[in-house]
C-alpha cells in the first residue's frame, strides 16, 4: 500500500473496520516535533506507529470542485445527497457494497458492470443486471452469490468481494442522511448532489478529531485529520505488537478483577526509601513483578525506646503473630494525663517527683502520691487580682493504703512526673491491643512471631505503639521469586509500569516479609505529618508574676520578691601576695602595676595601683572604689554597672548603720 496523506486515509477509512494500526512515514513538520493536539502534547516522528480507535466529528464543509468554493455545513444538517451519474463506479464490488448505508443487510441489490465479464466461463456483457442474493465465506475469504439473466437465460455464480473491475448499482439513484454518508467511506469521496445546496456536484470534507493510542502513552492521543503527515496502513503486520500504557502503581489500586497479573518497571520510586529492607533497592527500570491483589490488613506505627542508635520505627501488620505485656506509661504533664479519658477505663498514676502548682488557689503534687484520673472540670483562680476560668483535671488522690483519699483539681499546665500503675501480666496479640487498650501505649514483645527469620521487636525492652494506619497496600513478589511476597504502599511508593501479556503463574502459598517493616527516620517524621490529629494544643502556663521598682513600673519576666534582702557581710581585709612569689605563666596582664590580691570565702577585694591595702570596712564602698580605682589606671576589668554599684553602696550603709 503507498502511502497517502493522513487527511486522504481517515476520509477513505471504513469506521466498522477499526481499530486500524498506521506508521508514519514522512510529513511536513520536523522529525520529532511535539504539536499541541487537543489540549495535550503528542510528538509524531517518522516511524512511529499509531493505533486508531475511534472518530468524533468537529465540522463538516461542502466545496464545489469547479470553482473551488467552499461552505460549512452545521452537524445536524437534515438535506438528502445523491451520487452524481458520472461517479457512481467503483472498483472492486467490496467497495460497492459497503458504499451502501444498509451495507450487506439490505439484500438482494442489483449492479452491473462497465466492463464484460467472464466468470466461471460464462460471458457476462456489460450493463447487464446482475442481483447479489447472499455472501458466503470460504476458507477466510467473502464471496458474493450472485444470479444474472441474459439470453441463455437465467444463471448463477459466484464472485468474490476482492474481484476488480467497474460496478455500478443498478437501482434507481438512492438518496442519503448526512450521517450515512460520513459512515460510508466511499460516499465520503464521492461526489454528491443536494438540492437544498443547489444543482452542481459537492464535495464533502469531514473533519475528525482521531482519537488514537500510541506506544508509551497514557492518555489517549486526540489528533486532526487535518495534520500533514503522511501515513501507511500496517494492520496486517502489526498483529504482534503490543502498545505499552504506562500507569503508576497507585493507579493499580483502581482496577476491579484484574489480579493477579504481571508488569515491568518504567521508573522506579522518585522518592527516598521508606523502609530499610532488601527488596526496595531492586524495584528498578526493568524488574519484572508479580501482583497478587490488594491486601486489607490494618498497621500499628510503633517506635523502639531509646539506645545507642536512638529510636527506631517500624510499621506492623495486623498479621504479626507475636504477644505482648503491656508496661506502664508515663506522663510528663497534667494534659497528658487527659489523653485516658472517654475510654471508661479507670487510669492510676504514681507522682514521680514533686510538682509545685503556679496556681494560688490549687494544690501542688508530692512525690509518691498515687492519683486515679476521673474527668475534666473547670474552676475559678485568681491572676493578679482577676478571676479567670480554666480548664483542669479533677483526681483522687492518696499519699498511702492507710489513708483517705481526697479530691483535688489539678491544671492541665502542671509539670511534673506521673507513671501509670499497671498490674495486668496478660499477654495481648495485635488485634487484641487495638480492641482492648487505647493507643498510645508501652508494651514489650513476650514472644516473637516465629514465621519471621529473625523478628527484632523482641530485642527491645519496651515499644511504643503510636498509632493504626489503614492505608492500602499491594501484595506482590519477584518474578524470579513469585513465592516470597511483600507489600508496597503505593501512595507513599509509587512508581510507573505497564503490564505485560505473559500469564500469570498459578496462584501458590505466600510467604508475607512485610509483618514488620523498619521506617527510615525521615519517612517517620513525614508520616507523622500526614496522619490527622484532632488533639488540642497543651494549655499555656500563666504568666510569671512580676515586680514593680522604685518609680512603680513593672518589671517584665521578673518575679515578685516578698522577703526583705539578708545583709552583705562587711567588707574584709584581704591578703596581699607579694609579686614575686606569682609563677610568670599565671600572671595577669599589667601584673607589674599592680599585685595580686586573693580574698578569702565571702570576702569582697578590690585591686589598686598603689601600695595601699583593702579598703577598711568602716568606709562605704563608693569612697573605696574611688580611692582605689582611679580613672588613669592600666586595670583591664570590667568596669561595674552604675545602678548596681548605687544599690550595693545603699546596702553596704544600712550593713554599717546595724
Amino acid at each position: 500500500m503507498e502511502p497517502l496523506s493522513f487527511q486522504q486515509y481517515i476520509l477513505s477509512l471504513d469506521i466498522a473496520s477499526l481499530p486500524r494500526v498506521l506508521k508514519v512515514c514522512s510529513g511536513v513538520y520536523f522529525q520529532g516535533s511535539v504539536y499541541e493536539m487537543g489540549g495535550r502534547e503528542c510528538c509524531l516522528s517518522t516511524g512511529d506507529l499509531v493505533k486508531i480507535t475511534g472518530l468524533r466529528l468537529q465540522k463538516i464543509t461542502c466545496e464545489d470542485p469547479e470553482t473551488g468554493q467552499a461552505t460549512e455545513l452545521p452537524l445536524n444538517f437534515t438535506g438528502h445527497f445523491q451520487p452524481s451519474r458520472d461517479k457512481l463506479s467503483y472498483m472492486s464490488l467490496k467497495k460497492l457494497a459497503r458504499s451502501r448505508p444498509a451495507g450487506l443487510q439490505d439484500m438482494p441489490f442489483t449492479f452491473a458492470s462497465a466492463v464484460d465479464l467472464t466468470v466461471d466461463g460464462q460471458f457476462i456483457p456489460k450493463g447487464q443486471p446482475i442481483s447479489l442474493l447472499s455472501v458466503a465465506r470460504h476458507e477466510g475469504q467473502e464471496f458474493a452469490n450472485c444470479t444474472t439473466t441474459g439470453q441463455n437465460g437465467q444463471r448463477s455464480f459466484c464472485l468474490p468481494f476482492s474481484f476488480q473491475g467497474q460496478f455500478c448499482e443498478c437501482s434507481g439513484q438512492p438518496s442519503y442522511t448526512l450521517s450515512q454518508v460520513l459512515e460510508s467511506g466511499a460516499l465520503r469521496g464521492q461526489r454528491l448532489k443536494c438540492s437544498a445546496l443547489g444543482r452542481h456536484s459537492l464535495l464533502l470534507c469531514p473533519v475528525y478529531e482521531v482519537q488514537a493510542i500510541m506506544h508509551m502513552r497514557k492518555e489517549v492521543v486526540k489528533i486532526p485529520s487535518t495534520l500533514e503527515v503522511d501515513v501507511e496502513d500496517v494492520t496486517e503486520e502489526s498483529q504482534h505488537i503490543h502498545f505499552i500504557k504506562p500507569l503508576m502503581l497507585s493507579e493499580v489500586l483502581g482496577l476491579e478483577g484484574a489480579f493477579p497479573m504481571q508488569a515491568e518497571i518504567l521508573e522506579g520510586p522518585e522518592n527516598l526509601p521508606i523502609f530499610e529492607n532488601d527488596w526496595i533497592p531492586r524495584l528498578q527500570k526493568g524488574q519484572k513483578i508479580q501482583i497478587h491483589g490488594k491486601c486489607c490488613a490494618w498497621r500499628i506505627l510503633a517506635s523502639s525506646s531509646k539506645g545507642r542508635r536512638g529510636s527506631r520505627h517500624f510499621l506492623l501488620s495486623s498479621t504479626y503473630q507475636g504477644k505482648f505485656r503491656r508496661r506502664p506509661r508515663e506522663f510528663p504533664t497534667v494534659f497528658d494525663l487527659t489523653t485516658s479519658l472517654g475510654m471508661g477505663k479507670c487510669l492510676r498514676v504514681v507522682v514521680t517527683k514533686d510538682c509545685e502548682s503556679t496556681e494560688e488557689d490549687l494544690p501542688s503534687l508530692s512525690m509518691g502520691d498515687r492519683l486515679e484520673v476521673l474527668h475534666l472540670a473547670k474552676t475559678q483562680v485568681r491572676r493578679q487580682a482577676e478571676h479567670k476560668s480554666i480548664n483542669v483535671l479533677l483526681c483522687s488522690r492518696s499519699s498511702g493504703e492507710d489513708e483517705e483519699s481526697e479530691e483535688l483539681m489539678l491544671p492541665l499546665h502542671l509539670e511534673g512526673g506521673f507513671v501509670e500503675e499497671v498490674s495486668d501480666s496478660r499477654r495481648y496479640s495485635l488485634p487484641e491491643i487495638v480492641e482492648q487498650l487505647q493507643l498510645p501505649c508501652e508494651v514489650k514483645v513476650t514472644t516473637k512471631d516465629s514465621s519471621l527469620a529473625n523478628d527484632v521487636l523482641g530485642s527491645f525492652s519496651a515499644l511504643r505503639l503510636e498509632a493504626r494506619i489503614t492505608e492500602p497496600f499491594l501484595v506482590t513478589s519477584l518474578c524470579e521469586a513469585p513465592s516470597v511476597s511483600f507489600q508496597i504502599p503505593p501512595q507513599w511508593l509509587d512508581m510507573a509500569l505497564f503490564f505485560t501479556e505473559e500469564p500469570a503463574p498459578p496462584q501458590t502459598p505466600l510467604t508475607d516479609r512485610s509483618k514488620v517493616e523498619e521506617l527510615t527516620e525521615s519517612f517517620y517524621y513525614h508520616l507523622l505529618k500526614l496522619m490527622p490529629s484532632n488533639e488540642a494544643p497543651p494549655p499555656r502556663p500563666p504568666k510569671r508574676k512580676e515586680f514593680r521598682d522604685k518609680a512603680g513600673t513593672q518589671l517584665p519576666g521578673a518575679k515578685e520578691v516578698t522577703e526583705k534582702p539578708k545583709p552583705l557581710p562587711p567588707l574584709s581585709k584581704s591578703k596581699c601576695i607579694p609579686e614575686e612569689s606569682v609563677p610568670p605563666s599565671s600572671k595577669p596582664r599589667n601584673a607589674r602595676s599592680r599585685p595580686i590580691v586573693r580574698s578569702s570565702p565571702n570576702e569582697y577585694s578590690l585591686h589598686h595601683t598603689g601600695s595601699q591595702m583593702a579598703p577598711k570596712p568602716t568606709k562605704p564602698f563608693k569612697e573605696a572604689r574611688d580611692a582605689n580605682v582611679s580613672e588613669d589606671s592600666d586595670h583591664d576589668y570590667e568596669v561595674i554597672d552604675e545602678d548596681l554599684i548605687k544599690t550595693i553602696d545603699k546596702m553596704q550603709k544600712a550593713v554599717l548603720h546595724y
